[in-house]
């Protein structure tokens, strides 16, 4: 079967092609756009080679190496890449381990690890063949694991408990992020999160190596603990290697713990107003596409959010508009907007007694 993707014409073959993973490779085009000094990447886990054929051709690179340890998927793999008259590459059908840890020498600019399933085995052996300024995408579709659904599976894959509520999928993708910069540090590198977000059935994360002791601790000072009370609906979190609170601040009630996260920022600065444009100029974004990006970029760095019908519902009180909310938390000075991770939930640095007073406002009419 034959699938054309950007820039990209592959033939499926025996290897695995997702196309509603679209958006992770545009998503990486349009963030490795802004960074145009990127000469190399590393496609981890090549299967078809869409993502490595699609950086070399759109990103204008010098070289690409692509991995693929099937051996009954890697002779399309190599079709493809000629298919698509890739100049400057290298193909090898091995792991990533074997590569990583026999090519120690070589650094590359991007890495991309796509598995099927958690991107947790590779992320170690990746940051031997990495650098200063590297950047590294990395997709998990362990998404019941992260977000809670097996408890366990999470504290053995990625040392940490998750959350199993509407919380789940920024805490898993905060839980995979935190993994990633307490490996890092290993290597004395800090980490900067350039994008991260959960979409359809996977979590994707887009950081930059940084390299030196001050950056790793840094980073690793920016990791902690969430809290969620399943009475009054507070939500808090602490920075550190321990959890703090064993009980609600607002009702004292027992709490719901999770971590250890990263709990910094899930979008730069810098690549905030800058990415729907940069998506924009992706070949073949959508619409669709655009939209969510320019929704990510839109979220404040705040950790978590509020999930308005659990609020109401807590409260006793009728269901209230979330823009309503937002547009009177903005109104009160305020930040606010909807949250891509779940519907009707709003993200903000508003307190919680802050919210129910504007909901119950809201709900009385008197807002």
């Amino acid at each position: 079967m034959r699938y054309t993707e950007g820039s990209a014409v592959i033939e499926q073959g025996k290897a695995f092609i997702n196309p509603k993973a679209k958006f992770s490779r545009d998503a990486t085009i349009a963030y490795a756009m802004l960074y145009p000094r990127i000469e190399n990447a590393l496609d981890a886990t090549s299967a078809t080679g869409i993502r490595g054929i699609r950086y070399a051709k759109e990103l204008n690179l010098k070289n690409v190496t692509f991995l693929e340890i099937n051996g009954s998927a890697y002779p399309y793999l190599e079709s493809n890449i000629k298919t698509n008259k890739i100049k400057r590459f290298s193909a090898h059908n091995m792991s990533v381990q074997e590569f990583c840890n026999i090519s120690q020498q070589e650094k590359f600019d991007m890495i991309d690890i796509d598995p099927f399933g958690s991107p947790a085995p590779y992320i170690y052996d990746s940051l031997k063949v990495s650098h200063d300024g590297t950047i590294m995408a990395f997709t998990a579709t362990d998404t019941a694991v992260l977000c809670g659904a097996h408890n366990q599976a999470c504290i053995r894959t990625y040392g940490a408990v998750p959350m199993h509520n509407e919380l789940g999928h920024e805490a898993g993708t905060r839980i995979l992020i935190g993994f990633v910069a307490t490996l890092a540090a290993q290597f004395n590198y800090g980490i900067s999160v350039g994008i991260a977000f959960s979409y359809l059935h996977y979590m994707r994360a887009i950081i930059r190596l940084e390299h030196g002791n001050k950056r790793a601790m840094d980073s690793l000072r920016k990791m902690g603990f969430a809290y969620k009370c399943g009475k009054c609906g507070w939500i808090g979190y602490n920075i550190g290697m321990f959890p703090t609170k064993n009980c609600c601040d607002v009702c004292g009630s027992k709490l719901e713990i999770s971590g250890r996260m990263w709990l910094g920022d899930l979008i730069e600065g810098d690549v905030r107003p800058k990415l729907g444009e940069s998506i924009t100029s992706v070949q073949g974004a959508d619409a669709k596409e655009i939209k969510f990006a320019e929704r990510i970029a839109s979220e404040p760095n705040t950790p978590f959010y509020y999930s308005i019908p659990k609020l109401t519902k807590l409260m006793g009180l009728p269901s209230v508009s979330e823009l309503s909310v937002i547009e009177g938390l903005l109104g009160k000075n305020y930040k606010a907007s909807l949250t891509h991770f779940e519907k009707n939930c709003v993200k903000t640095d508003a307190p919680l007694e802050e919210i129910k007073s504007l909901i119950s406002s809201l709900s009385k009419g008197r807002f």
